[in-house]
């Protein structure tokens, strides 16, 4: 399955009326480290069913900016780093996610497919694209 935004997550970054809004900028925005079991769908509207692989992190340097010439927003932030990371679990996703108090509160935004990668104690690091981590298009 490739990568893809959630429709609740496109929604709250669009639409300042829906109640639940997503401020890219100013919002708590992590990712988490998750199974490669999971199947993670477009619809799905919290973080419920998404258990962490390692501490869940804070994206730090968040910027979205507006690409003319593809007629889209870019979202990206700083790669995070997952430092020891206990050993018999194999990560298959990234879940960006807008971060409130627990789980059923909190929004998820974008699933990255990644290379299945099995968990030893060590550090794992997700380089997200050059060209950023999502985009919304008109």
């Amino acid at each position: 399955m490739a990568s893809f935004v959630t429709n609740r997550g496109a929604r709250d970054i669009m639409d300042s009326t829906s109640g639940t809004v997503i401020n890219w900028a100013s919002d708590t925005i992590k990712a988490r480290l998750v199974a490669s079991s999971v199947t993670p769908t477009k619809d799905d509207t919290s973080m419920t069913g998404y258990t962490a692989i390692g501490t869940d992190q804070t994206l730090g340097t968040k910027t979205f900016t507006e690409d003319t010439t593809n007629d889209r927003i870019v979202f990206d932030a700083a790669d995070p780093t997952w430092t020891a990371v206990a050993g018999g679990s194999t990560v298959g996703w990234v879940v960006v996610f807008k971060f409130v108090t627990n789980d059923g509160g909190s929004t998820p935004i974008a699933i990255i497919d990644v290379a299945d990668t099995a968990t030893n104690g060590g550090d794992i690091t997700v380089t997200f694209a050059s060209t950023g981590i999502f985009y919304l298009q008109q």
